[in-house]
């Protein structure tokens, strides 16, 4: 994924990192007992499938502790020769695996061919296993440039195909032109409901997969140190990330202004405003001096009234007698 800067290990942003199996399924155990956390368990890379094995042990674990969204991200490069994408999603289907999001487009199509995302979607029909083929694009390398590489039979069997703009951070912000990407989105939304419970390769928790997580600002804790309950409370105690989910990341922008800083630049969507917010650990200073402010001068508010009103209660008192 481009704003992840991905690679066998970790990520050019985060440094090489990998989460050791028996933290993974610990993980999984831990949120299957969150109330809070939804049905659905995903594995993401980089490229997860460089273990395959591992992969089908995860998503069995997850089946086993009670998930029934069972997803994936991979771009399928596994699935060059036809036999062994049929094995890959004889398996991954036996162990529990329901979706595949199939990660391709031109800046794939070099290492990754048509071939293998047909081989992939057509073996994925075969064992039950709903696709979305996703195609980022820029004015230049369209949705349908790639797409025509892959053969209509097999993209018949897909289930859905979705393409957005390239996320010009990680190594599409340093690889692509600006006047090439798409900056069409609506910097108004909120993230509420696209929340995830996301655990990158580190151990850092984040409240999203959208590129958040390749920050150290946005982390709330370590599987490794901390139980996932416990940086779970921490997330829902933080009014920081209670402005971001209902206020997105538009509703920081003014706060940082103040203080001279100026991110009106263009943004694709809000995840890339976010990603432009976060990476940075002066604005992650700002805004927590900011907050740290609101929830001392909130707190003196319900002091002084308390105070008044007992006052008011001693003065009544005092009256009556």
């Amino acid at each position: 994924m481009c704003y992840q800067s991905a690679g066998p290990k970790g990520s050019a942003v985060m440094g090489d990192a990998e989460l050791a199996l028996d933290d993974i399924l610990s993980a999984i155990s831990q949120a299957a007992a969150i109330l809070s956390v939804g049905s659905r368990c995903h594995l993401a890379g980089g490229e997860a499938f460089i273990d395959t094995a591992q992969c089908l042990k995860i998503f069995a674990h997850a089946r086993d502790m009670g998930f029934e969204d069972i997803t994936t991200t991979t771009n399928a490069y596994w699935a060059q020769n036809r036999g062994r994408a049929s094995r890959v999603c004889r398996d991954a289907r036996r162990a529990g695996l329901l979706r595949m999001e199939i990660s391709w487009d031109y800046w794939h199509s070099p290492y990754v061919s048509g071939t293998a995302i047909g081989n992939c979607l057509e073996a994925c029909a075969e064992y039950g296993i709903k696709t979305n083929l996703r195609i980022l694009a820029t004015k230049t390398h369209s949705a349908q440039e790639a797409l025509s590489q892959v053969g209509r039979d097999a993209l018949s069997r897909c289930d859905l195909i979705m393409s957005g703009p390239v996320f010009p951070t990680g190594r599409a912000d340093s690889s692509i032109p600006k006047d090439e990407i798409f900056f069409t989105g609506n910097l108004g939304n909120t993230c509420h409901s696209v929340l995830n419970l996301t655990i990158n390769p580190t151990g850092r928790v984040y409240p999203c997969c959208a590129g958040a997580d390749q920050t150290e600002a946005l982390a709330f804790g370590n599987i490794k140190s901390d139980r996932l309950q416990a940086i779970v409370d921490r997330m829902s105690r933080s009014l920081l990330l209670r402005v971001l989910v209902f206020g997105g990341p538009g509703a920081l922008l003014a706060i940082l202004e103040e203080q001279g800083v100026d991110l009106s630049g263009p943004h694709a969507n809000i995840c890339h405003m976010c990603w432009e917010i976060f990476s940075n650990p002066r604005n992650m200073a700002i805004l927590n001096a900011h907050m740290e402010r609101l929830k001392k001068d909130s707190f003196g508010s319900l002091v002084f009234s308390a105070t008044e009103y007992l006052c008011t209660k001693e003065q009544i008192e005092e009256s009556v007698a």
